[in-house]
């Protein structure tokens, strides 16, 4: 077993609407919800990405403190999936072959990625 990093687990991200958010997480991207909690005011929701990672959404009122790029890996079959709801949504997006990046509600970047192992190094990457 290894002493290091294993793998992604979550990322927090601030939100202006934490309803909304959930909303455009759960129906637009079609990610489970897990748990809703804070212990103090209940101010967190919790959606599963994958088997065991996650995102945990917190309101923060206003237009809070904003998160850096968030990539989530997908089979290249949901792309066009994904694309299709974004485009249903009015979601603004930017096609990368591979790749889709858009923003949440509150203006965080995402990518959704099929980006294979093969496929990078075939095309000269160097940063495995």
């Amino acid at each position: 077993m290894s002493d290091g990093v294993l793998g992604f687990d979550h990322v927090a991200l601030p939100v202006s609407n934490l309803e909304r958010a959930v909303s455009f997480y759960t129906e637009t991207l079609g990610l489970p919800s897990v748990d809703e909690r804070n212990p103090a005011d209940g101010t967190y929701h919790w959606v599963r990405v994958g088997h065991a990672a996650s995102l945990n959404l917190s309101e923060v009122g206003g237009d809070g403190v904003r998160a850096g790029h968030v990539a989530f890996a997908a089979p290249a079959s949901f792309l066009e999936t994904l694309r299709e709801r974004l485009a249903g949504a009015g979601v603004e997006f930017r096609d990368a072959e591979t790749s889709l990046y858009f923003a949440d509600p509150d203006g965080n970047e995402l990518e959704v990625t099929c980006w294979r192992e093969a496929r990078l190094r075939d095309s000269g990457a160097n940063h495995w």
